[in-house]
């Protein structure tokens, strides 16, 4: 069992043992609901929803459920409102989630509170109702992906669908790529997860229907099978470059994904500037390619970089991050000074270490 594994272990028990006594809530309020309705608090499982219980919404709207034991694991509930809707929530350990939603529009318009990860699943279904074209929910889903720490994130945006169309179907090229970056977050956050599990089955099954199935069927792709892919994209003085270029010239070089914006961002750079200034002079360089909302504020933050540091647009598409199954900001591959793609560094505490190998 490795290190990654032995922490979440530990880190779960402590959350269970913590709150072993209350079990996780979802309460709140459904504006207009009818007095005396009931709400039906569902659960997933061998692909069906089932119901764990009921709860019942008073004269003023308000409902409250609490189970009897912490949830052993992340997972996605949800709560029925029978002829309206559904909402969907995450619940982990003893989180006590609150949902504030009106009848009439009940699973189409509502918030959730009581956890991070809550906030960013609400947000989620908020762009999928706001978003009528399927390449720009694409787009936006494939954010989240990217820049998951917690798994559930990255299960819930893969497996959204339009009507009855998936946004992503892993037997399709994006698709397979997005189901391959968030079996990734899985594996690097939350390797005993049996929802990772099922990703990458999925991933691995695309990749067969697409006539491209692997070799050997590790847990993680640790580099892109097809090698090296084109990256083209402008630095803040407008000035292309191209990535298979700056590989062609006989120097290491580092691929950089990253996101100014992100709190990792300030300290992750100054440990590249330290790598660059150390073996600038070997033959090394960094390719650094940013997702940035802003082109302003991108601009700001790469206007003094030394190295190359170019911006991927939101009308870039997410095409590099699904191509190289980045599955959070920042990751970091080694090319080689063949051109080669050699190693993917997901931990930046690793950086240095694995660079050092070849100099």
């Amino acid at each position: 069992m490795n290190k990654t594994s032995i922490t979440f272990i530990a880190a779960a028990a402590l959350m269970l043992g913590s709150c072993a006594k209350s079990g996780w809530s979802v309460q709140g309020t459904v504006e207009g609901a009818e007095d005396g309705a009931r709400l039906a608090v569902e659960a997933y499982n061998a692909g069906r929803w089932y119901v764990l219980d009921s709860v019942g919404i008073d004269s003023k709207g308000r409902f409250d459920y609490r189970a009897g034991e912490p949830m052993p694991s992340a997972e996605i509930l949800r709560v029925t409102y029978p002829g309206r809707g559904s909402v969907y929530f995450p619940v982990e350990g003893c989180d006590a989630i609150t949902l504030t939603a009106e009848a009439a529009t009940f699973g189409k318009g509502h918030a959730l509170a009581g956890s991070e990860m809550a906030q960013t699943i609400a947000s989620i279904d908020s762009i999928v109702a706001s978003t009528s074209s399927v390449s720009e929910l694409q787009r936006k889903l494939a954010g989240f992906v990217t820049s998951d720490t917690t798994g559930l994130v990255s299960y819930y945006a893969v497996g959204k669908s339009v009507g009855n169309v998936p946004v992503y179907d892993p037997n399709e090229s994006l698709g397979n790529r997005i189901y391959g970056a968030a079996a990734q977050v899985y594996a690097h956050y939350r390797p005993l997860d049996p929802h990772g599990e099922s990703l990458k089955q999925a991933y691995f099954e695309g990749r067969r229907a697409l006539g491209k199935a692997p070799k050997v069927e590790e847990q993680v792709i640790e580099v892109p099978e097809t090698g090296l892919i084109e990256i083209e994209r402008y630095d803040s003085k407008g000035v292309k470059h191209s990535l298979r270029e700056l590989a062609s010239q006989g120097k290491v070089v580092l691929l950089s994904f990253t996101d100014y914006g992100t709190e990792a961002s300030p300290a992750y750079n100054a440990m590249l500037n330290d790598l660059y200034t150390l073996y600038k002079d070997k033959g090394f360089e960094i390719y650094q390619i940013a997702f940035d909302a802003s082109e302003v504020s991108w601009k700001e933050a790469a206007r003094n970089l030394p190295w190359v540091a170019v911006w991927n647009s939101p009308s870039d598409g997410v095409g590099a991050l699904a191509s190289y199954n980045v599955g959070a900001v920042p990751m970091t591959y080694i090319i080689n000074r063949g051109g080669e793609l050699r190693a993917r560094v997901v931990d930046p505490a690793q950086l240095p270490k694995e660079l050092a190998r070849y100099f």
